[in-house]
């Protein structure tokens, strides 16, 4: 009797797709720098699309044909604050910083003729004797000059805005330092007395306090009304941050 010897082949598994693995592992410091760097570029572009869009309507409903002075006013207010605090750990003239950024965000306007297209749409007066269709297109591009020059003004305002911002790292810096030591010291004690964690709440104040860096940040420069002192958005927010960082810290888990 002849017997048959059976072999048997290990089973192969598949290999992990390269994209998972890629997934899996964390970006390097050069790609999380760019990512910020295009956030940061992304919330002050659409900071500026959306305060625009905002003063427009503003000055088809709020204002009624002021939108343009209020764009104006709110430039030299917030000129206006910035002289209250003409120094900073950052720069030592903040007035001229912000100033040199509003003049820098106009230039491109300049280059493509947005004064003189301005000035023309301004000299446009209604003409009563004209067809329906030729008073409606006056009334279009006189309202497009206006949009143009409310965007201008909006523009400068959001630089200065920018540079306002730039002069409060030093408070958030201070801030999530305070809520880093703190709470990493309330974690020791929680580690050294056999204290319960959480990683749902872990997770969720990671999340809030990466939201109100950039939620408050964004909101203020698309702010359209005036009377708001940013010194009062800082102590808010940096406030915040710190909280959160501070309970991001206290509720990491125990052992690594």
């Amino acid at each position: 009797m002849s017997t048959t010897a059976s072999t048997s082949t290990p089973a192969h598994h598949p290999a992990p797709h390269a994209s998972t693995a890629a997934a899996g592992r964390s970006r390097g410091p050069i790609a999380s720098l760019a990512s910020v760097v295009v956030g940061l570029a992304f919330s002050t572009l659409s900071s500026w699309i959306f305060g625009t869009a905002l003063t427009v309507l503003g000055d088809h409903t709020f204002w009624k044909g002021r939108g343009v002075e209020r764009a104006m006013a709110a430039v030299e207010e917030d000129f206006g604050y910035l002289q209250g605090y003409p120094r900073s750990l950052m720069v030592d003239d903040t007035v001229a910083l912000a100033r040199d950024f509003a003049e820098r965000v106009a230039r491109p306007f300049h280059w493509l003729g947005a004064p003189a297209f301005i000035a023309r749409t301004a000299a446009i007066e209604p003409d009563v004797e004209a067809n329906p269709h030729a008073r409606a297109i006056r009334r279009i591009v006189k309202e497009a000059g206006r949009v143009v020059e409310t965007a201008i003004y909006v523009a400068q305002d959001t630089a200065i805005r920018l540079a306002i911002a730039f002069f409060a790292l030093p408070a958030f810096a201070m801030a999530i330092l305070i809520g880093l030591i703190d709470g990493l010291v309330r974690r020791d004690l929680r580690k050294w007395t056999g204290g319960r964690e959480s990683s749902y709440v872990y997770h969720h104040s990671k999340r809030f306090a990466w939201w109100f860096l950039t939620a408050g940040f964004t909101a203020y420069l698309a702010w359209p009304f005036d009377g708001f002192n940013p010194a009062y958005l800082v102590l808010i927010f940096a406030t915040l941050v710190a909280a959160a960082v501070w309970t991001t810290a206290s509720t990491f888990k125990k052992y690594l």
